[in-house]
């Protein structure tokens, strides 16, 4: 019989009342994947659970399995993103990022790597760098953790370098022969752009200096990829 009572590290996706001292928290845990937890008397001033039930938190968490959701008996704050409800420009990056992984990332499955890279992305979305290309490498790099890969790296038809017409349809590049009119033409620059941000370190993105015409390419390429095959409308707007 499995263990009813576990320990995890966890990130808080969301969290919002239940009942009249209640929260019910979706957390991002390392071992147990996604899961849906309850915060029994949250909401009152004195609680002890208060300080790790709040969004942007990464926290290590006492649980016991209750019939229909998780029951966090015990918490303990290990980071808290409080900068990004108090930033009016930074919270939409915070919560878009915390939107996108709850809604790529589903299953009991362990995930340390999703994890991890939402743990970075917000601690560097703490600090400075460009933030909508941090977003952008944040798209990319999830959608592959999740099996949904834009592929980038030779026409998806007959294989040739060089393939530049990118279909949000069938996820990926074609040269001019195989695209048949379908998809949107990209600069090589923002090929390559992409092809980096999927490959290499998050925190590289520090380091990128991409031109105009590349950054606005590729926020059209993974947002219409995102609304094709994920239905992502609403948080493509926090964009």
């Amino acid at each position: 019989m499995a263990e009813r009572s576990y320990k995890t590290d966890a990130l808080v996706l969301n969290s919002r009342p239940l009942g009249e001292a209640d929260r019910l928290i979706t957390l991002l845990t390392w071992e147990k994947g996604k899961i849906a937890a309850v915060a029994r008397g949250a909401r009152k001033t004195k609680s002890r659970l208060a300080a790790g039930v709040d969004l942007f938190t990464y926290g290590h968490y006492l649980l016991h399995q209750g019939r229909s959701f998780a029951i966090i008996t015990g918490q303990e704050v290990k980071e808290h993103f409080i900068r990004f409800r108090e930033d009016p420009d930074l919270y939409p990056y915070g919560l878009f990022l915390a939107g996108l992984t709850d809604r790529l990332i589903a299953g009991t499955e362990p995930c340390p790597a999703s994890c991890r890279l939402l743990l970075d992305s917000w601690r560097l979305l703490d600090g400075e760098l460009d933030r909508d290309l941090l977003c952008r490498a944040f798209e990319l790099k999830l959608t592959d953790l999740a099996g949904h890969r834009p592929h980038f790296e030779g026409c998806l038809g007959c294989g040739a370098g060089g393939a530049h017409i990118f279909s949000p349809r069938q996820g990926g590049v074609f040269c001019r022969q195989c695209a048949g009119g379908d998809g949107m033409e990209l600069d090589p620059g923002s090929i390559a752009l992409a092809v980096r941000l999927i490959g290499a370190p998050l925190a590289q993105a520090r380091m990128l200096r991409p031109g105009p015409r590349q950054k606005r390419e590729l926020a059209q390429v993974t947002a219409t990829f995102l609304r094709y095959h994920f239905d992502l409308d609403d948080l493509i707007k926090l964009r």
